[in-house]
Protein backbone atom coordinates (compact mmCIF):
# COMPACT_ATOMS: atom_id res chain seq x y z
CA UNK A 1 0.00 0.00 0.00
CA UNK A 2 1.36 3.40 -0.98
CA UNK A 3 1.22 5.54 2.12
CA UNK A 4 2.84 8.83 1.20
CA UNK A 5 3.69 11.18 -1.64
CA UNK A 6 5.86 14.22 -1.15
CA UNK A 7 5.55 17.63 -2.86
CA UNK A 8 7.10 17.69 -6.33
CA UNK A 9 8.62 14.24 -5.87
CA UNK A 10 7.16 11.11 -7.44
CA UNK A 11 8.49 9.05 -4.56
CA UNK A 12 6.13 6.47 -3.07
CA UNK A 13 6.72 4.85 0.29
CA UNK A 14 5.22 1.38 0.44
CA UNK A 15 4.35 -0.34 3.68
CA UNK A 16 5.05 -4.06 4.07
CA UNK A 17 7.00 -4.58 0.83
CA UNK A 18 7.69 -8.25 0.09
CA UNK A 19 11.49 -8.31 -0.16
CA UNK A 20 11.48 -11.58 -2.10
CA UNK A 21 10.82 -9.33 -5.11
CA UNK A 22 13.98 -7.37 -4.39
CA UNK A 23 16.54 -10.07 -3.61
CA UNK A 24 18.37 -12.30 -6.09
CA UNK A 25 17.70 -15.21 -3.71
CA UNK A 26 13.93 -14.52 -3.83
CA UNK A 27 13.76 -15.24 -0.10
CA UNK A 28 13.12 -13.18 3.00
CA UNK A 29 10.30 -11.33 4.72
CA UNK A 30 8.86 -7.85 4.36
CA UNK A 31 10.35 -4.40 4.73
CA UNK A 32 8.48 -2.22 7.19
CA UNK A 33 8.67 0.58 4.61
CA UNK A 34 10.21 0.60 1.13
CA UNK A 35 11.13 3.37 -1.29
CA UNK A 36 12.66 3.25 -4.77
CA UNK A 37 13.81 6.79 -5.65
CA UNK A 38 14.46 7.77 -9.26
CA UNK A 39 16.33 11.02 -8.59
CA UNK A 40 18.57 12.73 -6.05
CA UNK A 41 15.56 14.78 -4.94
CA UNK A 42 13.62 11.56 -4.29
CA UNK A 43 16.55 10.29 -2.20
CA UNK A 44 16.52 13.43 -0.08
CA UNK A 45 12.76 13.13 0.42
CA UNK A 46 13.17 9.50 1.52
CA UNK A 47 15.85 10.42 4.05
CA UNK A 48 13.77 13.32 5.36
CA UNK A 49 10.74 11.05 5.75
CA UNK A 50 12.80 8.47 7.64
CA UNK A 51 14.03 11.22 9.97
CA UNK A 52 10.49 12.51 10.62
CA UNK A 53 9.16 9.01 11.26
CA UNK A 54 12.22 8.02 13.33
CA UNK A 55 12.91 5.06 11.04
CA UNK A 56 16.20 3.22 10.66
CA UNK A 57 17.56 3.24 7.10
CA UNK A 58 18.78 0.31 5.02
CA UNK A 59 20.27 1.05 1.58
CA UNK A 60 20.31 -1.59 -1.17
CA UNK A 61 20.85 -1.67 -4.92
CA UNK A 62 19.10 -4.40 -6.92
CA UNK A 63 19.43 -6.88 -4.05
CA UNK A 64 21.95 -9.15 -5.78
CA UNK A 65 24.38 -9.49 -2.90
CA UNK A 66 22.12 -9.38 0.13
CA UNK A 67 20.31 -11.96 2.23
CA UNK A 68 17.07 -10.72 3.76
CA UNK A 69 15.91 -12.26 7.02
CA UNK A 70 12.69 -14.29 6.91
CA UNK A 71 11.43 -11.99 9.67
CA UNK A 72 11.90 -8.96 7.41
CA UNK A 73 13.66 -5.61 7.79
CA UNK A 74 12.55 -2.92 10.26
CA UNK A 75 12.56 0.75 9.26
CA UNK A 76 12.88 2.12 5.72
CA UNK A 77 14.59 0.22 2.91
CA UNK A 78 15.83 2.53 0.13
CA UNK A 79 16.64 0.83 -3.18
CA UNK A 80 18.60 2.79 -5.79
CA UNK A 81 17.79 0.26 -8.53
CA UNK A 82 15.57 2.74 -10.43
CA UNK A 83 18.16 5.53 -10.59
CA UNK A 84 19.22 5.30 -14.24
CA UNK A 85 21.25 7.30 -16.74
CA UNK A 86 24.78 7.48 -18.16
CA UNK A 87 27.01 10.07 -19.77
CA UNK A 88 30.43 9.96 -21.43
CA UNK A 89 33.03 12.70 -20.93
CA UNK A 90 36.27 11.82 -22.67
CA UNK A 91 37.49 8.61 -21.06
CA UNK A 92 35.09 8.99 -18.11
CA UNK A 93 31.83 7.07 -17.95
CA UNK A 94 29.44 8.50 -15.35
CA UNK A 95 26.59 6.22 -14.35
CA UNK A 96 23.65 6.64 -12.00
CA UNK A 97 23.48 4.23 -9.08
CA UNK A 98 20.95 1.82 -10.55
CA UNK A 99 22.68 1.16 -13.86
CA UNK A 100 23.69 -2.49 -14.19
CA UNK A 101 27.29 -3.47 -14.76
CA UNK A 102 26.27 -5.34 -17.91
CA UNK A 103 24.65 -2.24 -19.43
CA UNK A 104 27.61 -0.05 -18.43
CA UNK A 105 30.08 -2.41 -20.10
CA UNK A 106 28.01 -2.51 -23.28
CA UNK A 107 27.73 1.30 -23.47
CA UNK A 108 31.44 1.69 -22.74
CA UNK A 109 32.36 -0.63 -25.62
CA UNK A 110 29.96 1.22 -27.95
CA UNK A 111 31.91 4.40 -27.14
CA UNK A 112 35.30 2.70 -27.64
CA UNK A 113 36.08 2.61 -23.93
CA UNK A 114 37.48 -0.65 -22.58
CA UNK A 115 38.81 -2.27 -19.42
CA UNK A 116 35.64 -3.43 -17.70
CA UNK A 117 35.29 -6.66 -19.69
CA UNK A 118 36.99 -8.78 -17.02
CA UNK A 119 34.19 -8.06 -14.51
CA UNK A 120 31.46 -8.93 -17.00
CA UNK A 121 28.99 -11.43 -15.63
CA UNK A 122 28.86 -9.92 -12.13
CA UNK A 123 25.17 -9.27 -11.45
CA UNK A 124 23.80 -6.10 -9.92
CA UNK A 125 24.18 -2.33 -10.10
CA UNK A 126 27.21 -0.06 -10.21
CA UNK A 127 26.43 1.34 -6.74
CA UNK A 128 26.29 -2.16 -5.32
CA UNK A 129 29.52 -3.11 -7.08
CA UNK A 130 31.32 -0.06 -5.68
CA UNK A 131 29.97 -0.58 -2.16
CA UNK A 132 31.62 -4.03 -1.96
CA UNK A 133 34.46 -3.40 -4.45
CA UNK A 134 33.21 -6.23 -6.65
CA UNK A 135 35.93 -8.22 -8.36
CA UNK A 136 36.36 -11.06 -10.83
CA UNK A 137 39.13 -12.56 -12.97
CA UNK A 138 41.84 -10.50 -11.27
CA UNK A 139 40.08 -7.14 -11.80
CA UNK A 140 38.11 -5.04 -9.32
CA UNK A 141 35.78 -2.08 -9.76
CA UNK A 142 38.27 0.00 -7.77
CA UNK A 143 40.74 -0.37 -10.67
CA UNK A 144 38.50 1.99 -12.66
CA UNK A 145 36.94 4.10 -9.90
CA UNK A 146 37.42 7.86 -10.36
CA UNK A 147 34.83 9.32 -7.99
CA UNK A 148 31.36 8.74 -6.56
CA UNK A 149 28.69 11.14 -5.37
CA UNK A 150 26.78 9.97 -2.32
CA UNK A 151 24.38 11.17 0.36
CA UNK A 152 24.89 10.61 4.07
CA UNK A 153 21.89 10.04 6.39
CA UNK A 154 21.94 13.72 7.40
CA UNK A 155 20.97 14.61 3.82
CA UNK A 156 24.35 16.07 2.81
CA UNK A 157 25.76 15.31 -0.65
CA UNK A 158 29.45 14.43 -0.89
CA UNK A 159 31.95 13.48 -3.58
CA UNK A 160 34.56 10.85 -2.79
CA UNK A 161 37.52 10.78 -5.20
CA UNK A 162 39.35 7.56 -5.89
CA UNK A 163 42.64 7.36 -4.03
CA UNK A 164 44.83 4.32 -4.56
CA UNK A 165 44.54 3.30 -0.90
CA UNK A 166 40.83 4.04 -0.36
CA UNK A 167 39.74 0.53 -1.42
CA UNK A 168 40.86 -2.85 -0.17
CA UNK A 169 40.31 -6.28 -1.65
CA UNK A 170 36.54 -6.84 -1.72
CA UNK A 171 36.05 -3.82 0.58
CA UNK A 172 35.25 -0.17 -0.09
CA UNK A 173 35.52 3.04 1.96
CA UNK A 174 31.74 3.57 1.83
CA UNK A 175 29.60 2.96 4.89
CA UNK A 176 26.46 0.83 4.71
CA UNK A 177 24.44 3.98 5.44
CA UNK A 178 25.97 5.92 2.51
CA UNK A 179 23.52 6.31 -0.37
CA UNK A 180 25.61 6.25 -3.55
CA UNK A 181 23.86 8.23 -6.30
CA UNK A 182 26.38 8.16 -9.16
CA UNK A 183 29.79 6.73 -10.02
CA UNK A 184 32.46 7.91 -12.47
CA UNK A 185 34.75 5.30 -13.99
CA UNK A 186 37.99 6.09 -15.83
CA UNK A 187 38.36 3.72 -18.77
CA UNK A 188 40.82 3.11 -21.60
CA UNK A 189 40.09 4.52 -25.08
CA UNK A 190 40.43 1.83 -27.74
CA UNK A 191 39.36 1.26 -31.32
CA UNK A 192 39.28 -2.50 -30.74
CA UNK A 193 35.61 -2.55 -29.71
CA UNK A 194 34.88 -5.82 -31.52
CA UNK A 195 37.65 -7.59 -29.62
CA UNK A 196 36.42 -6.04 -26.38
CA UNK A 197 32.90 -7.38 -26.98
CA UNK A 198 34.22 -10.88 -27.63
CA UNK A 199 36.32 -10.66 -24.47
CA UNK A 200 33.30 -9.50 -22.48
CA UNK A 201 31.16 -12.42 -23.68
CA UNK A 202 33.91 -14.87 -22.78
CA UNK A 203 33.97 -13.62 -19.19
CA UNK A 204 30.16 -13.72 -19.02
CA UNK A 205 30.33 -17.40 -20.01
CA UNK A 206 32.90 -18.02 -17.27
CA UNK A 207 30.38 -16.68 -14.74
CA UNK A 208 27.57 -18.88 -16.10
CA UNK A 209 25.35 -20.62 -13.56
CA UNK A 210 22.84 -23.32 -14.66
CA UNK A 211 19.37 -21.80 -15.22
CA UNK A 212 16.41 -22.12 -12.83
CA UNK A 213 18.68 -21.90 -9.77
CA UNK A 214 19.18 -18.55 -8.13
CA UNK A 215 22.68 -17.68 -6.96
CA UNK A 216 24.37 -15.11 -4.81
CA UNK A 217 27.63 -13.84 -6.08
CA UNK A 218 30.57 -14.46 -3.75
CA UNK A 219 29.61 -15.37 -0.19
CA UNK A 220 33.06 -14.99 1.40
CA UNK A 221 36.04 -12.73 0.91
CA UNK A 222 39.27 -14.47 0.00
CA UNK A 223 41.34 -15.17 3.13
CA UNK A 224 45.10 -14.62 3.10
CA UNK A 225 45.84 -18.35 2.97
CA UNK A 226 43.99 -19.23 -0.27
CA UNK A 227 40.95 -18.35 -2.33
CA UNK A 228 37.60 -18.80 -0.59
CA UNK A 229 36.31 -21.18 -3.27
CA UNK A 230 39.31 -23.44 -2.65
CA UNK A 231 38.59 -23.58 1.09
CA UNK A 232 34.97 -24.54 0.43
CA UNK A 233 35.95 -27.26 -2.02
CA UNK A 234 38.68 -28.65 0.24
CA UNK A 235 36.25 -28.74 3.16
CA UNK A 236 33.91 -30.94 1.10
CA UNK A 237 31.04 -28.47 1.15
CA UNK A 238 29.99 -28.35 -2.49
CA UNK A 239 26.97 -30.08 -4.01
CA UNK A 240 23.74 -31.50 -2.58
CA UNK A 241 23.48 -31.62 1.21
CA UNK A 242 19.85 -32.49 1.90
CA UNK A 243 18.64 -28.89 2.03
CA UNK A 244 17.33 -26.48 -0.60
CA UNK A 245 20.57 -24.47 -0.54
CA UNK A 246 24.00 -25.70 -1.61
CA UNK A 247 27.45 -24.39 -2.43
CA UNK A 248 27.87 -24.55 -6.19
CA UNK A 249 30.12 -27.30 -7.53
CA UNK A 250 30.92 -25.03 -10.47
CA UNK A 251 31.58 -21.87 -8.41
CA UNK A 252 32.07 -23.02 -4.81
CA UNK A 253 31.93 -19.50 -3.33
CA UNK A 254 28.36 -19.08 -4.60
CA UNK A 255 25.16 -20.60 -3.24
CA UNK A 256 22.49 -22.15 -5.44
CA UNK A 257 18.93 -22.38 -4.14
CA UNK A 258 15.94 -24.49 -5.10
CA UNK A 259 12.22 -23.56 -5.04
CA UNK A 260 10.87 -23.12 -1.54
CA UNK A 261 14.25 -22.28 -0.02
CA UNK A 262 14.21 -19.85 2.93
CA UNK A 263 16.75 -17.30 4.09
CA UNK A 264 17.23 -19.36 7.25
CA UNK A 265 18.35 -22.35 5.16
CA UNK A 266 20.84 -20.17 3.30
CA UNK A 267 22.13 -18.61 6.52
CA UNK A 268 22.54 -22.02 8.16
CA UNK A 269 24.54 -23.21 5.13
CA UNK A 270 26.79 -20.15 5.44
CA UNK A 271 27.34 -20.84 9.15
CA UNK A 272 28.05 -24.51 8.44
CA UNK A 273 30.58 -23.46 5.81
CA UNK A 274 32.33 -21.12 8.23
CA UNK A 275 32.52 -23.81 10.92
CA UNK A 276 33.62 -26.62 8.58
CA UNK A 277 36.42 -24.54 7.02
CA UNK A 278 37.62 -23.44 10.46
CA UNK A 279 37.59 -27.01 11.81
CA UNK A 280 39.17 -28.73 8.79
CA UNK A 281 41.56 -26.06 7.52
CA UNK A 282 42.04 -23.72 10.46
CA UNK A 283 40.95 -20.77 8.31
CA UNK A 284 38.39 -18.17 9.35
CA UNK A 285 36.18 -16.97 6.51
CA UNK A 286 34.87 -13.42 6.39
CA UNK A 287 31.49 -12.85 4.75
CA UNK A 288 31.23 -10.73 1.65
CA UNK A 289 27.45 -11.03 1.40
CA UNK A 290 25.36 -8.55 3.41
CA UNK A 291 22.79 -9.81 5.92
CA UNK A 292 19.70 -7.63 6.36
CA UNK A 293 17.46 -8.12 9.39
CA UNK A 294 17.81 -10.55 12.28
CA UNK A 295 19.15 -14.09 11.93
CA UNK A 296 19.33 -16.89 14.51
CA UNK A 297 22.30 -19.25 14.60
CA UNK A 298 21.42 -22.93 14.17
CA UNK A 299 21.36 -24.97 17.38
Amino acid sequence: MAIERQGLSNLVLTEGMDMRRHSSFSTGGKAEYYAEPRSVFDCLIALETAYRKNLSITVIGAGTHVLVSDSGIPGLVISTASMRGMSIKGNLLIASAGETLDNIINIAIEHNLTGLEEIAGIPGTIAGAVSVNASANGSAISDFFFYADYITPDGKIHRRPGFHDSFRKQKSPFLSSDLIISVALRLTPSRASAEARVRKERFVEMMYIPPCRRFSGEIFRDPAEMKADETIRLAGLTGPNGSRAEFSEYQPNSILTYPGCTSDEIYHLIRMGEERVREKLGIRLERSITLLGEFTDPL
